[in-house]
């Protein structure tokens, strides 16, 4: 029995050994195949994390001249919106904003692009149109003392007398004038950042300036140059107050270039000026040493800049012309010389229709002008002004222009009398006329008349002349070399027995020869030396 229970054991002990191989191959088949990890972990599903990117733009914001705003901008996301308020420095006012259509100085930008804005000023007009414009005095110490105390009373005198006003194309009340001594280095600088040179009006379209740069001999040599360069700068400043156009850049379609208009007005005012106020003949100074010729053969040349008009001596040559010729239509010496340096620039001319303002104010053609100025002698001396004008009376002068028209008019006077008869006296008077005719010679052959009479117009070659007793008949001559008189009969020459009785200026080469006929007749006008220049003057009851 013993025996037996040991083979029962050994039999059970192979029994367990052989599952236990059965199971060591198993399990090293399956680490085979899982390349020999000894762990595996439970499978599961990756979770995925989505990032949304947010667009953003750029805003820059500027103010320009003349204010500020509350932001410069910066980066801000799509659908940002941005609040800006443009603010205007003193002086100045909000006009708009660049790069927006919205107007209100404060405005909400919502950003959907990139955006660039920009705050628009602009300055607030100080001008009180018709006050007089101020001006700033920036005299440099190279100057004479002397000469500042003249200068301040030059500028005094011209704003009391010719007063330039405040204008909106001026875009300024003030005008500054740069003045110095020529022996130091330009001590100024215009607004553009260019050194000052010379004597000017200048402009910028922002405002205009005067400078007077003096040569160092005229202190020395006492020049009169010196002061009458002030009235010559400040007349173009009178000039800017009247005429717009005048004021323009000189690239303007409407602004106005034309030289000896300019120029010679100009001149003759500084002229005017010296010898009023110092007692000196300034014109024998501007015009020393000029060749007048061009000016009567193509007196049209001077309408450019590019003539070459040696200190405006042409110009100044044809304002005198212009002021003779004038006076021989019935204007005044002063009202003249107002109409060239007052009315003709408050007319606002431009460089196209200047020739039309030029015959509505002074009755005569710029062509007819010219055709006049080649009969003038080349002696400018005979053109010049009465010692006696002034310029308060020049701007100042109220005559009417005189006119040769009949003026007939019709007088009842009905009365009666204590003892109770009524007398009716009804008559018809016809009132004298005056009648103004200049005169010019051509050479040696004819008179040259242009004027009105009774009749009507006068013109031509040695036309005859048309009158009434009582009537005031007015030669305005202006022919050198050509002796002008009032005759009895054709051939009786111009000795004193043939000479008409009455005639103020008998005889004349540059006057006012003027006659008022008291007996009807036929009558004549001649030159003394050449009996060819003849021709009638016709006097009715």
């Amino acid at each position: 029995m013993k025996i037996y229970r040991s083979l029962s054991l050994i039999f059970l002990s192979l029994i367990i050994l052989t599952c236990s191989k059965e199971s060591d191959v198993a399990s090293n088949a399956y680490a085979s195949s899982a390349s020999q990890n000894t762990y595996t972990p439970p499978t599961t599903t990756p979770t995925t994390t989505t990032t949304t990117t947010v667009t953003q733009f750029t805003l820059a914001v500027t103010a320009a001249e003349g204010g500020s705003v509350s932001s410069t901008g910066g980066t801000y996301d799509d659908g940002t919106s941005v609040s800006i308020t443009a603010t205007p420095n003193e002086g100045y006012e909000f006009i708009g904003w660049n790069g927006t259509d919205m107007s209100s100085s404060t405005i909400n930008i919502t950003l959907t692009a990139n955006t660039t804005i920009e705050a628009l000023f602009s300055q607030v007009s100080t001008i009180t149109v018709g006050e007089n414009i101020e001006f700033i005095y920036n005299l440099h110490e190279s100057l004479p003392s002397e000469y500042i105390t003249e200068f301040n009373t030059i500028m005094d005198n011209l704003i009391a007398t010719f007063p330039a006003t405040q204008q909106t194309w001026l875009l300024n009340p003030n005008l500054n004038i740069y003045a110095w001594n020529n022996s130091t280095s330009s001590p100024y600088t215009d607004p553009n950042g260019n050194s000052m040179q010379g004597a000017s009006i200048s402009g910028n379209g922002e405002s205009f300036w005067m400078i007077l740069e003096i040569p160092d001999a005229e202190f020395t040599n006492n020049s009169m140059h010196r002061y009458s360069v002030v009235a010559h700068e400040y007349f173009h400043v009178y000039q800017l107050s009247l005429s717009e156009n005048f004021a323009a850049p000189s690239n303007d379609p409407n602004g106005f270039d034309i030289l000896w208009l300019a120029e010679g007005t100009a001149v003759n005012f500084e002229s005017l000026y010296i010898q009023q106020y110092y007692d000196y003949n300034y014109y024998n100074d501007f015009t020393s040493g000029a060749d007048f010729t061009q000016v009567t053969t193509n007196p049209a040349s001077y309408e450019s800049y590019d003539v070459g008009d040696m200190n405006y001596s042409g110009s100044g040559f044809m304002i005198l012309a212009l002021v003779s010729e004038l006076q021989k239509i019935g204007f005044s010496e002063e009202k003249a010389f107002q109409s060239v340096f007052k009315t003709f620039w408050e007319s606002n001319p431009n460089s196209t229709n200047w020739k039309t303002k030029f015959e509505e104010v002074f009755t005569i053609s710029v062509d007819n002008f010219y055709l006049m100025l080649e009969s003038y002698s080349t002696d400018v001396s005979l053109l010049f002004p009465s010692s006696s004008i002034t310029i308060q009376n020049i701007i100042n002068d109220n005559s009417s222009i005189s006119t040769s028209t009949t003026d007939t008019t019709t007088s009842t006077d009905t009365s009666t009398s204590t003892d109770t008869s009524t007398s009716t006296d009804t008559s018809t008077s016809t009132a004298a006329s005056t009648y103004s005719i200049s005169v010019s010679a051509q050479g040696s052959a004819n008179y040259i008349l242009t004027g009105d009479d009774a009749n009507g117009s006068v013109t031509g070659n040695d036309p005859s002349v048309s009158l009434k007793v009582g009537d005031t008949l007015n030669f305005n001559v202006n022919a050198s070399g050509h002796p002008f008189y009032l005759i009895k009969t054709s051939n009786g020459g111009v000795g004193s027995s043939n000479l008409i009785e009455g005639v103020s200026n008998n005889g004349a080469e540059s006057a006012t020869v003027s006659w008022t006929p008291t007996e009807a007749g036929t009558y004549y006008y001649i030159c003394e030396y050449h009996s060819s220049m003849l021709g009638t003057i016709t006097v009715t009851e």
